[in-house]
C-alpha cells in the first residue's frame, strides 16, 4: 500500500469517517474530504456515495462498540477481482487477464495497544454481522469452516514470518455478493496483509525488503499466506485455508487500475501487459447465487484440477525423460506446464503452436493410462481416468497460451468479433474440459450472447459463481435487467441470492487515509 502522508492521515478519525456527505458551514464537509479520495483513487463518481456510506457505516461500528469517536483512524478499500480469461492457469504458471470489481470491502481500523485484533464485520446482502478476537501469535488456530478462519491465518502467518504484535479494531463493510466467484476470500487475506502491515511497519524492515523485493513477489507472497506454502526458504509456511491455487486473486486485488484490464503469468508472478478497456463498454456482472463454498467436495473438486495439471507435468517428464529449463523451476524437483512449455519452445523455436501443443500432447499420453498417476500418490486405489492429464494440458495450453493473449488484444482494439469468437471458445472448454461449472454458470455466458453481448465467460473457481458480459455502455442497465429476469426464471432456486450489475474496471486496493491517490504500491 502507499504510505500514508502525515497530514493527511493525522486528519482522519473516526467521527469524520462517519459524518453525513452534508455542506458544514456553506463549505465542504469533512465526509466530502473522504469522497474526494475516493475520487481520486479512481472509484467510479456513481459509486462515490454508496462507498462513502460503507466507511461512514464501518466507523460507527466502532464507535458503537466504545472507541472514542476523535480517534485517529486508517482506512481502505480492498476490491473483488473479475477473471476476463486463465482459468485456472495461475498455479501451473499460466497467464490470466484481470480487472478490479466495482465492489469490495471497506475497512476502517483503529490502532490498539496490545496483541489483539478484533474484527467486527457486516455481510453483504442479508447475511448480517459477526465480530471475533484474535490474539497474535505464531500458534493461533484458524476455525476451519468459520469466516474468521482467513483473519487468523493471515495473522498466524504474519507472526512467524515478520513477527508482528501490534493489535487493531477494525471495521468491515462489504458489498461483494456471497460466493460470486469474486476472490472473497482473497481479499480477507489482502485487506489483512494491508492493515497489519502498514500498523507493524513491516515493509520498513529488513526481512521484508530482502525477500519481497517487487510487487509481483508481494502479491505471490500473499497467495502463499492463503495456501500455506513457503514463500523462499526465509518465509516459510505452515497451515493454510481455502485450496491449492496461486496468486492470480491477490495480484488483481493489489495491482487492478480503474479503465484497464491486466495481464499476468506466475510462479513467480510477472506482469506482461496493461490494456485499456473500451470506452464504450462496460461489463455485466452476472452473479449465479449457486453456492461455491471452497470446503468438503467442492475443495475437493477445485483442489483435482490443480492436481491434474501438477501431474500433466509429471507425466511429460516421465514420459521424456528430460528436467525443464536445467531444473530452475518455480518449485525445485516438480516442473509446472507453463515451465515445461517454456522449455520446449526453447528446444524448437521454430515450432507453430499447433505443432508445439500436439508434441507435448503426445508425450503425456504415453504415460496417460489410467493406471500411473492419482491425485494422492501415496494411495494407488485412485487413479485418473485415461486421457484426463491429456485433457488437462490440452485445456491450459489453448486457454494461456492463446485465448488470454487474444482475448487482451481483442479488448485493446475494440475488435468485438474477435473478443466474441475467444471468450466462447474459452467457456466451452471451461464446461467441456474442466468440467467445473454448475448449469447455472454454464448457461448464463450462452444466454448472454445470445441476447447480443459482445463477449461473456463464466468466472470464479467453479462450482458456483458468475458471469462476465460486455455491452455497449448504451442500453447496459437493461440488459442487466433484462438477463436477470431472464435467469430467475431459468433458475429459480437461486433467484434471492443473484444479482446482476453494471461496471467498469475499478482501482485495487488502496489508502483512504494516505496520500491523495493512496494507490497500491
Amino acid at each position: 500500500m502507499a504510505g500514508a502522508s502525515p497530514s493527511a492521515a493525522a486528519g482522519l478519525t473516526l467521527r469524520i469517517l462517519a459524518a453525513s456527505p452534508s455542506a458544514v458551514d456553506g463549505g465542504a464537509s469533512p465526509a466530502d474530504v473522504v469522497a474526494a479520495r475516493l475520487r481520486a483513487a479512481g472509484i467510479a463518481e456513481e459509486a462515490i456515495d454508496e462507498k462513502r456510506a460503507m466507511f461512514g457505516r464501518a466507523a460507527q461500528r466502532l464507535i458503537d462498540e466504545g472507541l472514542t469517536p476523535e480517534v485517529h483512524a486508517k482506512a481502505f478499500w480492498v476490491p473483488g477481482r473479475i477473471e476476463i480469461a486463465g482459468k485456472h492457469t495461475d498455479y501451473a504458471g499460466g497467464r490470466s487477464l484481470l480487472a478490479a470489481t466495482s465492489r469490495g470491502f471497506a475497512i476502517v481500523s483503529v490502532d490498539r495497544d496490545d496483541d489483539i485484533c478484533r474484527i467486527f464485520t457486516a455481510f453483504a446482502g442479508s447475511l448480517g454481522r459477526s465480530s471475533t478476537s484474535l490474539r497474535i501469535h505464531k500458534d493461533l488456530e484458524p476455525q476451519q469452516g468459520h469466516w474468521s478462519a482467513y483473519p487468523a491465518i493471515a495473522i498466524r502467518r504474519l507472526a512467524r514470518n515478520f513477527d508482528i504484535h501490534s493489535g487493531v479494531d477494525v471495521a468491515v463493510e462489504c458489498d461483494l455478493p456471497e460466493s460470486s466467484g469474486m476472490s472473497t476470500s482473497s481479499a480477507v487475506i489482502c485487506y489483512m496483509w494491508v492493515i497489519l502491515a502498514e500498523r507493524n511497519g513491516v515493509q520498513a524492515t529488513d526481512k521484508f525488503r530482502e525477500n519481497l523485493k517487487t510487487p509481483e513477489e508481494l502479491y505471490s507472497y500473499l497467495g502463499f499466506i492463503e495456501n500455506g506454502q513457503n514463500c523462499g526458504s526465509v518465509l516459510v509456511g505452515d497451515k493454510g485455508v481455502g485450496t491449492f491455487g496461486g496468486s492470480e486473486d491477490h495480484t488483481a486485488i493489489m495491482s487492478c487500475d480503474p479503465n484497464t484490464i491486466k495481464m499476468f503469468s506466475y510462479c513467480p508472478t510477472k506482469h506482461e501487459g496493461t490494456f485499456n478497456f473500451p470506452e464504450d463498454s462496460v461489463f455485466v456482472i452476472a452473479v449465479s447465487g449457486a453456492i461455491a463454498e471452497k470446503t468438503g467436495n467442492a475443495m475437493a473438486d477445485y483442489n483435482n484440477a490443480a492436481f491434474l495439471a501438477r501431474d500433466a507435468a509429471a507425466a511429460w517428464s516421465k514420459s521424456t525423460g528430460k528436467t525443464p529449463l536445467d531444473g530452475e523451476t518455480f518449485v525445485q524437483g516438480r516442473p509446472n506446464l507453463a515451465e515445461i512449455v517454456r522449455h520446449s519452445h526453447a528446444e524448437s523455436e521454430e515450432t507453430s503452436e499447433e505443432k508445439l501443443r500436439s508434441e507435448i500432447s503426445e508425450a503425456i499420453a504415453r504415460v496417460d493410462d489410467g493406471k500411473t498417476f492419482g491425485p494422492n500418490p501415496d494411495d494407488p486405489s485412485v487413479r485418473y481416468a485415461k486421457g484426463s492429464l491429456k485433457e488437462r494440458f490440452e485445456q491450459f495450453f489453448d486457454e494461456s497460451e492463446i485465448m488470454v493473449p487474444k482475448i487482451a488484444k481483442a479488448l485493446a482494439d475494440s475488435d468485438y468479433d474477435s473478443l466474441g469468437k475467444w471468450s466462447d471458445e474459452s467457456h466451452r472448454q471451461t464446461v467441456e474440459c474442466l468440467r467445473n461449472t454448475v448449469p447455472e454458470t454454464a448457461w448464463l455466458p450462452q444466454e448472454a450472447r445470445r441476447r447480443g453481448a459482445l463477449g461473456a465467460s463464466a468466472f470464479g473457481a467453479g462450482f458456483g459463481g458468475s458471469c462476465w458480459a460486455l455491452v455497449r455502455k448504451r442500453g447496459a442497465e437493461a440488459f442487466a435487467d433484462d438477463l436477470g429476469e431472464a435467469y430467475r426464471k431459468k433458475f429459480p432456486r437461486c433467484a434471492d441470492r443473484s444479482t446482476f450489475f453494471v461496471m467498469a474496471p475499478g482501482p485495487g486496493a488502496f489508502s483512504v487515509h494516505g496520500a491523495a491517490d493512496g494507490r497500491a504500491a
